[in-house]
């Protein structure tokens, strides 16, 4: 089968093509293709849950910029409905916008059958489709390359077995997903480290590197990432662990419109909803102390339960027991939140607000004994005479 060719902004240049992916090696894969090829694209990643959010979230930007665009999707298997509704929006929208989806995944024949704009192809991965839809746009000496790059994904996407590089493939995969210590809001930002990855693994294995030699040199790759991003002095210090520069990277660039404030009894105090422990340990460390932005920080799990930090001088044990039925010590403390079914960051905020600050109850009538005229018996006599 022939892969159609990427479609750019109908008559406009420079117009840019919105670009949303899964969010595992083959999602970004398919991104790192038409990154080498030189698309302008804003990139957008999603696993399938929340694909409808990621479409609203690409449908706001296309409309607040109001120029012609184009909405790729790969390696994102829909479902019927979500197709429809993904179909029914962008033909609403007033601003020219084409659709296209490149996907393997052979759960996606009824979609496909149904959508001109479903390419479905299950005998190469979606990075393969990425690239094949741009190759025409490379020079041959780059288009040869990146060719064998996407072979190389394709090997362990799709678990080729026989394959003799398989091994050396699932490798990859493993690298682009483990933990990154970067923040979850900062989604450009690890989108731009698992890009640096991978190039820097494809470059060393062109220059023969078996695995071992890889593996290595991991630190290595990883920290040439945080190079010009975070003080020197903090980079080369060898008593700095490189998470912890990561995490100097992370709140450097993190500030309220990223992590909501709360005021909490007079202290500043910031938001954060289901971060990784250590990352959120660390990313707070340099958000209250060094940077001063706020005084204590709370994480919030999905089911409600919290964590406190605070800075010297504030009590977060005794914050805790007052308004989120736990306690602690006044630089650490844990507690709950009455509702343990949160959905995203706006309702455990909202939940929060509540816990501190209740809404007046409504006014009701009190009852009390109360004297009822009962209606006159049917039949009844009335008698107006005196007695």
């Amino acid at each position: 089968m022939t892969t159609p060719k990427l479609i750019q902004p109908e008559n406009h240049p420079a117009g840019w093509t919105y670009h949303l992916s899964h969010t595992d090696l083959d999602g970004y894969g398919a991104q790192f293709m038409l990154k080498a090829a030189g698309i302008k694209t804003y990139c957008f990643n999603s696993d399938y849950r929340d694909i409808p959010l990621a479409i609203d979230r690409i449908v706001e930007q296309i409309i607040e910029r109001g120029e012609p665009a184009s909405l790729l999707m790969t390696d994102l298997n829909l479902t019927l409905d979500q197709a429809e509704q993904i179909d029914k929006r962008i033909k609403k929208l007033k601003v020219p916008t084409t659709l296209q989806l490149l996907d393997h995944h052979a759960t996606g024949a009824d979609c496909a059958a149904k959508f001109d704009w479903y390419y479905l192809d299950t005998e190469r991965c979606a990075t393969k489709l990425a690239f094949e839809s741009v190759a025409d746009l490379m020079p041959e000496a780059q288009r040869t390359q990146y060719a064998l790059r996407a072979d190389f994904v394709d090997m362990g996407d799709r678990w080729l077995k026989d394959e003799p590089l398989f091994r050396k493939a699932l490798y990859l995969l493993g690298l682009v997903m483990q933990d990154d210590h970067l923040a979850p809001p900062l989604a450009d930002l690890k989108r731009s480290y698992r890009f640096h990855l991978i190039e820097q693994f494809f470059q060393a294995h062109e220059r023969g590197e078996n695995l071992e030699v890889i593996e290595r040199s991991l630190y290595d790759l990883r920290k040439n990432f945080l190079e010009g991003q975070i003080e020197a002095a903090d980079l080369n210090n060898p008593e700095l662990p490189l998470n912890d520069k990561f995490h100097l990277l992370a709140a450097s660039v993190l500030d309220e419109t990223t992590v909501p404030m709360v005021e909490i009894d007079g202290v500043k105090t910031g938001i954060f909803y289901n971060w990784p422990h250590d990352v959120w340990r660390g990313v707070i460390m340099d958000m209250m102390e060094s940077r001063k932005i706020m005084d204590m920080a709370i994480s919030v799990r999905g089911n409600g339960k919290l964590s406190l930090r605070a800075n010297p001088g504030v009590d977060a044990g005794a914050i805790s027991a007052k308004y989120f039925r736990g306690g602690g010590h006044p630089g650490a403390a844990g507690g709950e939140l009455r509702d343990n079914r949160l959905r995203d960051l706006d309702h455990a905020v909202s939940c929060i607000r509540q816990t501190i600050n209740p809404a007046p109850p409504i006014a009701t009538a009190k009852l009390g004994s109360m004297i009822t005229i009962q209606p006159a018996r049917k039949g009844a006599q009335k008698n107006d005479k005196p007695k």
